[in-house]
């Protein structure tokens, strides 16, 4: 059975790859209602400045970007992060089996895999939602960002420390209802810092603009979650199905070994 260390490269592949079709998935899904949110935000402006609305243009015209370079830079991006979910991927799928050593490797990674979604991407979509152009004032850009991170950290810290402690009881040797009280008792302190950290930790400030639609909202921010579990799953599901194929690629050659060895005896015993 591969250990953590070895399942990395391959997991950082899979990152890759994953990012590359949930980047395609978004650029189906997610770009078409980027653009209606930035044709409303200039609506929206040239409505405030309607004297100034070729100069308007003429501005958002030369700094903007092709679409097909944002197309292209959204590839990329989701690509890089792919990488860096393979990478925390590894390391809750190596906590994941020392807290059930018992399980399949399907099973340990799928749980890891969730578990990341859940910590890193929907945990922190809830308290810091995704939102489209439009939504964010530039001078909270550094604070709310730099929440956000700080967010992620704690969250991820708090699922790696209930994984950590789900082990400590597991090897603990306690059977019967101590060991459920343990378990409970586990996923009774997570829940509490999760909580702390829902609360403690301020949110977004910035309001969602009068003039753009609550449904294109709610449809970026889903499309986006979306996103995330599918990346999140594909590289779970990759890094198990690619060592259960290694698996019984090296069982069938074992198997093929060893009736060969066995063919000799077998033709002197007939002698």
């Amino acid at each position: 059975m591969r250990s953590a260390t070895n399942i990395l490269p391959l997991a950082l592949i899979m990152g890759a790859v994953a990012g590359l079709l949930v980047g395609g998935f978004l650029n189906i899904f997610n770009v078409p209602v980027m653009e209606w949110a930035i044709s409303l935000e200039e609506a929206a402006a040239a409505a405030d400045t309607p004297a100034n609305a070729d100069a308007l243009a003429i501005e958002v015209g030369g700094i903007s970007v092709s679409l097909g370079m944002q197309r292209i830079g959204l590839m990329a991006g989701m690509a890089v992060l792919g990488v860096v979910y393979a990478a925390l991927f590894t390391g809750l799928y190596h906590l994941v089996r020392r807290a059930a050593p018992g399980w399949n490797v399907w099973a340990w990674a799928i749980i890891a895999g969730i578990l990341g979604f859940w910590a890193v991407s929907l945990f922190t979509q809830i308290k810091y939602p995704l939102n489209p152009p439009g939504i964010g004032e530039e001078s909270s850009l550094l604070s709310r960002q730099a929440f956000q991170f700080l967010f992620i950290l704690l969250s991820l810290a708090a699922a790696a420390a209930g994984c950590w402690l789900t082990a400590l009881i597991h090897q603990s040797g306690v059977r019967g209802g101590p060991r459920l009280l343990r378990y409970t008792g586990a996923a009774l302190a997570y829940a509490v810092v999760a909580l702390i950290l829902a609360y403690a930790i301020p949110g977004n400030p910035d309001p969602v603009p009068e003039w753009l639609p609550e449904s294109l909202v709610i449809m970026f921010r889903s499309f986006s979650a979306l996103g995330h579990l599918l990346l999140w799953l594909t590289i779970a599901l990759g890094v198990a199905g690619y060592i259960r194929y290694q698996e019984r690629g090296v069982t069938a050659a074992g198997r093929g070994i060893t009736a060969n060895a066995a063919a000799p005896a077998a033709q002197e015993a007939q002698r």
